[in-house]
């Protein structure tokens, strides 16, 4: 591939590509039309990620000028998403932000990521909504211009292009009653109060039209005292006959107004019905639904409370739900809870959902989440509720059943009361019968405050189950510690094997069991002051921790300050590194370090979590230092500078704790960032074999790397490291960065490739000769094996099928392909291409469908084929082709098929499974011709290079003969001095001949024991007196003789 571990590097021509073209457009994109953060109002974000996989989310707040905001924040920023999780932050924690006014695009190569969002000052004024669609032309049913009401009609333009747009606004009765055009910029957006566009002859409540040569996402903030009201732009084009509000409350204070509009050039008759909560009527004084008709005129709206729907003088209490009966066609509307000071509107429904997802779980306590669920059909539903964590773990779950035409209504709390202990999440809902729902944000006495439409969840999306662990229960005597207090920890739940770590440090514990809880006591050892996670790793896996604060010896005052890191991020395109569009992204799970430079030492420490923020105690002291270091704090992996003398490289800022200190932010944007990028990538290729066996214990690592490394051998405290690699025998790495020549620091396909060799070293077996390779040869099948591992795991890791290594005088050129390709052009399919093994593999794991796909299966199962290869010799792909068939028999004629398709005659459950197994099978007696060549190529790692050859025998005198017979394709006489070796089934070395000049026979004689033997035909040899390579062609012939 690109990266091995010598110094030779080849990149061929036909790998090459200088493309200059756009980005990849992302698989994701949701827009969220209004954000503002100020003294009084800030908006909180949730994006769920329901794939199986890592994704990534780039957030962008960008100006009503269409640029992204500079000033006073961190932006575009880069957050990762766990597979079946959820990200919820407010914007002032994503773009460390205080102050700014515009909206945010949320953005992934991952598709299907889902997207809500809340604004407001969280106590009197908040509303929600999902993340707005881009249209080409959408209605807003309900604007609002009086002495109470003031509204804010946000257009957005995520596209590239310039969007020309046009709105027009229409009364009750369908009269135009204003109209304006402009030109929204890309990335841009316009800010337009109505008041300023519209007749006084309108009323104060109308409706808005907006046409648009590009699609563009509009929003209608509408404020009232102390409310606030967001109306979201509806399509025009989708008919419908039914559409339902499912949550409709009146009395006690509130008084809805469902709002219809008819986007159409003809009036509309719509029946509406207005059910209680069984479905029934709603007040005695009715004999069952309440319907009314009424005529929606063209371009025109109607306002309907309960009274036009009941005929009652008065307004009831109700607490039902709404069913809109229309002709089959388009019909925009919302219903518009009113409760005096809290209101809210919530879109119609269409289609009722057995898969839903409810995506905001307040983290205030202040705001609780209400469930609504409406079951209109005339069976009983029954229910599964999943509560999900953000790390995607699954934290509870429970069923119940909805009778049939009834209205489900209750706090989520109470239905999983596990929510309370949760920091954010979110609920699956997996229903038996199809429903309406709605979720509704308000306070603990409120019924309503703001609402969330449900996302719909792909069908085959499911919850992790829920796995019984141990947890960390109490600690006593509290989180307050100092090195030699003895702790009291109390651990509930299933329990073999413990042990407990303060940081990266083992600590003995004492066990004692008591019914139901095991307690330990544990002695705090030697500690640096500040905070610390107590880790519990139990039969091998690691729980969640608790957090303990070390106290200083002499217990002098501190305060708690709270930061957040970053560093700065260079993707890599097709064109290379994009120098001029780097994106910020959090420095996890790092060490933080407070220094006093008085002195010259570390007075504290802690760690950043999985979004860069920590906290961390000082002393009340003038000259202090806060640093965040690359090196993990719990674990021995970190990033040093090997020109340096190993120094670790650090971000850092200087702070007086003598006053208080609002929060820190810490940026990098140096090249230094590098190292930070290493450190990050090495915890996501971690975190991928965690997915894949949860018990596993990732290596720990030293990397060097420097802006001075380059691809010279030589002295390593110079920056002569070769290239990048990888050494599993004592656990370091080099990577480039010598930027006038190639670096590797921000090539993540590379890092992760070179880290997938060490994997295979550590927990499978690579018999990889290494050397150069590309796309097109015909590999050793061992060198084709290990380089199509690597570049699978890499993109698995990255979540990525397309490789990118930047190289040439800043990252200029690219060497590109995409493990999509199953033959890529100028290939040579079977299990000699890397190509071959690498696209299979791909194809076995993502969800992807393509000729001879059809399947996807979870990493977990291609990780235990992988380590089951450690048991083998000679390993090449059909080994892990066998060993996947032996644990997902089901899989045959998948892997038949996907093996074929690349001219690889896999034959499951035969064996040997391939028609031309390596080595070779031969019997003794045989006698074998063949030809090998590394004249013609120059090279020693292709599939003509060697031959190899197996035979078993019973034992005896052995007699092993080359001749040969020919001068092979190379046809040179001076180049025709082939070698021979002999092995055992391990490859270790028995015997040699290799003093035949060219054209002359090799033999080799000895004894052996009963057993399976290996051969190796070579057409190469390395010269004594210079260490030079020797390159040879030839045509042989081979005998085996034993007695």
């Amino acid at each position: 591939m690109i990266k091995f571990n010598t110094p030779l590097r080849v990149v061929y021509t036909f790998g090459l590509s200088l493309i200059l073209s756009q980005p990849v457009a992302a698989q994701s994109a949701l827009n969220f039309a209004r954000t503002t953060v100020n003294e009084r109002f800030n908006t909180g974000f949730a994006v769920t990620n329901p794939t199986p996989n890592y994704a990534d989310v780039q957030f962008t707040f960008y100006g009503f000028d269409g640029n992204p905001v500079s000033s006073g924040l961190v932006n575009p920023v880069r957050y990762r998403i766990a597979p079946k999780g959820q990200i919820s932050m407010p914007a002032t924690e994503i773009f460390a932000a205080s102050k700014v006014e515009g909206w945010v695009q949320a953005t992934s190569p991952t598709s299907g990521l889902m997207g809500s969002y809340v604004s407001g000052d969280f106590a009197f004024k908040v509303e929600a909504s999902d993340a707005s669609t881009a249209l080409t032309s959408q209605v807003i049913p309900i604007i609002r211009e009086d002495q109470i009401n003031k509204t804010e009609l946000l257009v957005v333009n995520p596209s590239t292009g310039n969007s020309n747009v046009t709105i027009t606004f229409f009364s009750a009765r369908g009269d135009e009653v204003g109209t304006v055009t402009r030109s929204i910029p890309p990335r841009g957006a316009l800010s337009l109060r109505p008041s300023t566009v519209v007749s006084s002859a309108a009323g104060g409540s109308f409706s808005a039209r907006i046409s648009a040569s590009v699609p563009v996402a509009a929003v209608a903030a509408i404020e009232r005292n102390d409310s606030l009201m967001l109306a979201v732009g509806q399509a025009v084009d989708q008919p419908a006959s039914v559409r339902v509000a499912p949550h409709f409350i009146s009395g006690n204070g509130f008084d809805p107004i469902l709002i219809l509009t008819n986007p159409t050039a003809s009036p509309i008759v719509v029946t509406v019905t207005l059910f209680g909560e069984t479905g029934g009527a709603v007040h005695p004084s009715l004999s069952g639904p309440s319907s009314k008709d009424f005529l929606v005129l063209a371009n025109g709206s109607v306002m309907v409370d309960t009274r036009n729907i009941t005929g009652l003088l008065f307004v009831p209490s109700v607490n039902g739900w709404l069913r809109i009966d229309s002709p089959n066609v388009a019909l925009d509307g919302l219903l518009i809870l009113d409760g005096g000071r809290d209101i809210t509107a919530t879109p119609l429904q269409t289609s009722a959902l057995d898969r839903m997802i409810y995506s905001q779980l307040p983290q205030m306590d202040a705001l609780v989440s209400r469930l609504v669920l409406v079951n209109t059909s005339p069976v009983q539903a029954g229910l599964d509720i999943s509560l999900v964590k953000q790390d995607g773990t699954t934290a509870a779950q429970t069923a119940i059943s909805i009778p049939a035409r009834t209205k489900f209504s209750r706090l989520i709390r109470d239905v999983l009361p596990q929510v309370t202990d949760q920091d954010g999440g979110y609920i699956l809902i997996r229903s038996s019968v199809a429903l309406y729902g709605i979720e509704m944000l308000g306070e603990t006495s409120s019924q309503s405050l703001a609402s969330v439409s449900l996302l719909r969840a792909f069908d085959s999306f499911a919850t992790n189950p829920i796995l019984p662990a141990p947890a960390i229960t109490n600690v006593e005597p509290g989180p307050d510690v100092r090195t030699g207090m003895t702790m009291r920890v109390d651990v509930a739940g299933p329990l073999g094997d413990a042990v407990f770590l303060l940081g990266d440090q083992v600590v003995p514990a004492t066990r004692l069991a008591w019914p139901g809880t095991v307690t330990f006591f544990l002695d705090i050892p030697a500690i640096e002051p500040g905070l610390v996670n107590l880790r519990l790793r139990a039969d091998g896996m690691e729980l969640a921790p608790v957090l303990l604060h070390v106290l200083t010896p002499d217990n002098l005052p501190s305060q708690m300050i709270y930061g957040q890191a970053f560093y700065q991020k260079i993707d890599v395109t097709d064109a290379g590194l994009d120098l001029n569009h780097p994106v910020m992204v959090p420095i996890r799970n790092a060490r933080v370090e407070v220094v006093d430079r008085s002195a010259q030492s570390v007075v504290a420490v802690s760690e950043t979590d999985g979004r860069g923020e920590f906290r961390v105690p000082v002393p009340l002291e003038p000259d202090l230092t806060i640093r965040v270091v690359s090196r993990l704090r719990p674990a021995d992996l970190r990033v040093a500078d090997n020109t340096n003398g190993n120094a670790l490289y650090g971000i850092s800022l200087d702070v007086d704790a003598r006053e208080p200190l609002g929060k820190l932010v810490l940026v990098d944007n140096s090249r230094l960032s590098g190292a930070f990028n290493i450190l990050e990538m090495l915890q996501r290729a971690n975190d991928t074999i965690r997915l894949a066996d949860t018990k596993i214990v990732p290596p720990a690592f030293g990397i060097f790397w420097s802006t001075r490394n380059t691809p010279r051998s030589g002295n390593v405290r110079e920056g002569l490291v070769g290239t990048t690699h990888f050494n599993f025998v004592n656990n370091t790495a080099f990577v480039l960065g010598d930027r006038t020549v190639d670096s590797d620091e921000f090539d993540d396909s590379v890092i992760a490739h070179e880290y997938a060799h060490m994997l295979a070293a550590r927990f499978s077996r690579d018999d990889s000769p290494g050397h150069s390779h590309g796309i097109g040869d015909m590999l050793d099948p061992r060198v084709a094996w290990s380089e199509g591992w690597a570049n699978f795991f890499s993109g698995a890791v990255r979540n990525d099928a397309i490789y990118r290594d930047s190289m040439g005088l800043n990252g200029v050129n690219v060497l590109r392909y995409d493990l999509e390709d199953n033959i890529p052009p100028g290939d040579k399919p079977g299990y000699w291409s890397e190509a071959s093994v690498q696209s299979l593999l791909w194809d076995l794991y993502d969800g992807h469908v393509d000729p001879g796909d059809n399947v996807q299966y979870p990493l977990s199962l291609i990780w235990s084929a992988f380590v089951d290869l450690k048991n083998e010799r000679f390993v090449y792909f059909p080994y892990f082709l066998d060993h996947f068939l032996a644990r997902n028999p089901a899989a045959s004629d998948a892997l038949r098929i996907m093996a074929q398709l690349r001219s690889i005659d896999f034959q499951p459950n035969v064996r040997p499974s391939v028609t031309n197994p390596f080595p070779r099978p031969i019997n003794v007696g045989d006698v074998i011709t063949g030809e090998v060549d590394s004249l013609t190529s120059k090279r020693t790692n292709l599939v003509q290079s060697s031959h190899f050859m197996s035979f078993t025998t019973s034992g005896g005198a052995a007699s092993i003969r080359l001749d040969i017979v020919g001068l092979g394709p190379a046809d040179n006489p001076n180049a025709n001095d082939l070698d021979l070796f002999l092995m055992d089934a391990n490859g270790g070395p028995l015997d040699r001949s290799d003093r035949g000049l060219n054209g002359e026979s090799e033999l080799i004689s000895l004894r052996i024991p009963a057993g399976t033997y290996v051969i190796e035909v070579r057409s190469y040899y390395t010269k004594a007196e210079t260490g030079d390579l020797v390159f040879n062609s030839g045509r042989y012939r081979l005998s085996v003789v034993v007695q």
